[in-house]
């Protein structure tokens, strides 16, 4: 596999099989890239593409159908926090280290369960599995949204297996916590970025992409 060198622009998506065109994307900065995975940097104010309703409101918008109703892909902006993220590979989850916006202090982790990446050109992708975990600075945890991968088996997004296989892989994770494993204990809690590096940029070919889906909504 070749690594990708630091200052790197790629970019970072989630999507589901078969639905081109239809992924959280975000453009970040490789920090670093070798054997033991890749660390990327997403600044606060970096243009993103994310996915909303149909009619343009928030996907948890309505509980009733989250994992039913048609969405669209929107171009936005990546507010509040820069973010740390680390994959390593063969993991089905990757760390996301929050920083505020402004301040730049440390926030926590923020553990996002997810298919194991697979890499083209300069993207990196998977696919999100719902369930998270959140770690404080001072290494407690919990598990975030275990109510909607509820919901998401109630609405056929996953069947009660895949649900089980998901909150394994949660356990995972919180036995790497408990033990204090790679990459909490690597120190990127500590890091900042280059200040060289620009905000990057959503290619223009994806930008244009997103804003044919809002026509055809308008439509």
């Amino acid at each position: 596999m070749q690594f990708w060198e630091q200052g790197t622009q790629i970019m970072w998506r989630y999507g589901q099989p078969g639905q081109p065109g239809l992924d959280f994307a975000a453009p970040m900065t490789v920090v670093r890239d070798d054997e033991q995975g890749l660390v990327a940097w997403l600044a606060v104010d970096t243009p993103v593409l994310k996915l909303v309703r149909d009619d343009g409101r928030d996907l948890r918008a309505e509980r009733g159908d989250a994992f039913l109703v048609p969405r669209r892909q929107v171009a936005s902006v990546w507010s509040d926090y820069s973010v740390l993220r680390v994959y390593q590979p063969g993991r089905r989850w990757s760390v996301w280290h929050f920083f505020h916006g402004v301040s730049g202090a440390f926030e926590g982790w923020y553990v996002n369960i997810e298919d194991p990446h697979v890499r083209s050109d300069r993207t990196t992708r998977s696919r999100d599995h719902v369930l998270d975990v959140w770690v404080e600075p001072d290494r407690r945890f919990e598990r975030k949204d275990e109510d909607e991968l509820a919901l998401a088996v109630e609405q056929g997004r996953y069947s009660p297996d895949q649900a089980d296989a998901i909150r394994a892989t949660a356990e995972e994770v919180e036995d790497v916590i408990r033990t204090w494993g790679s990459p909490f204990c690597d120190g990127w809690e500590s890091f900042t970025p280059d200040r060289s590096w620009p905000i990057p940029t959503l290619p223009e070919r994806l930008a244009n992409e997103a804003l044919r889906h809002v026509e055809r909504s308008a439509g």
